[in-house]
């Protein structure tokens, strides 16, 4: 059994990392700022990485890193104000993790996010970099879009909820999404805290000089196809629409740099999350 601190761990994806973490027999220890309902068997530390206290942040993270042998960051922030989890927030992480003698560090990415000017990539990628240069073997698994990425677009309570209230399904134009489970990212994020390939794929050196592994869902599939299958599995009849996607992030999806056919390393398709949900 090892002890797991998984930084980020009540949002999406830390949660996913938890269960399967717990699943695998592992003490798991839940750092964030806010303490949420908990997967059984972990336990929680409270840690805001952007206090501007330093001294309260090192405190804290080194109470919650005392004795664990892997971190896995899953930090995420949306807005650009939050997005300084990726830069100052990491630091921080990384030099904790090295002062408590953490073994390994493992860092949750985008596929391709060094290819895009789309702000919140560049801060991802930032993020490797801080942890490629730290105290602390970091490996950095990229992962492609989640299944549920889509739903940005699809959802009622999205920014474009209001097509819906015209019957309509908006869908990017132009894009093509190869999404994953976050089961499967999971799997492949708890695989390198155990010092094992992710999902079966070797680590190779990436831009930031850290081992990088890339994971891929199952499928390439067209936006259009995937809101047909949300149509279908919502029952809904909603008309799919194309719509722009403009800026950097539309240009990276158009040009298809979010694809990595290669490293299709995950399991469940997009149908089957859709059947589960």
């Amino acid at each position: 059994m090892t002890t797991i601190a998984v930084v980020g761990g009540t949002g999406q994806a830390g949660r996913a990392v938890v269960r399967e973490a717990v699943a695998r027999g592992h003490e798991v220890r839940v750092v964030s700022r806010r303490r949420a309902d908990l997967e059984p068997g972990a336990t929680h530390h409270a840690a805001d990485l952007l206090d501007d206290d330093e001294a309260r942040v090192a405190g804290a993270l080194a109470a919650a890193l005392d004795g664990v042998e892997a971190v896995v960051d899953t930090s995420n922030g949306m807005t650009p104000a939050a997005q300084a989890v990726f830069t100052a927030g990491a630091r921080r992480v990384a030099g904790s993790a090295g002062r408590a003698g953490v073994g390994r560090a493992v860092v949750l990415s985008i596929a391709a996010v060094d290819r895009s000017a789309y702000g919140y990539y560049r801060a991802h990628a930032e993020q490797e970099r801080v942890y490629a240069a730290g105290p602390v073997p970091a490996t950095v698994v990229r992962a492609t879009q989640f299944h549920g990425f889509l739903d940005l677009f699809f959802g009622r309570d999205s920014r474009l909820g209001a097509w819906s209230r015209l019957g309509l399904l908006p869908y990017p134009r132009g894009c093509r999404f190869q999404t994953i489970d976050l089961r499967d990212v999971a799997r492949a994020l708890v695989d390198a805290a155990e010092g094992a390939d992710p999902l079966g794929v070797a680590p190779g050196t990436g831009p930031s000089g850290a081992p990088t592994a890339t994971v891929g869902g199952p499928q390439v599939l067209d936006a259009r196809a995937m809101a047909g299958a949300w149509r279908r599995a919502r029952g809904s009849r909603r008309l799919p629409v194309a719509v722009p996607l403009p800026g950097p992030l539309g240009e990276f999806f158009r040009a298809g740099r979010n694809l990595v056919p290669d490293a299709a390393a995950g399991t469940i398709t997009y149908d089957a999350w859709l059947a589960g949900r």
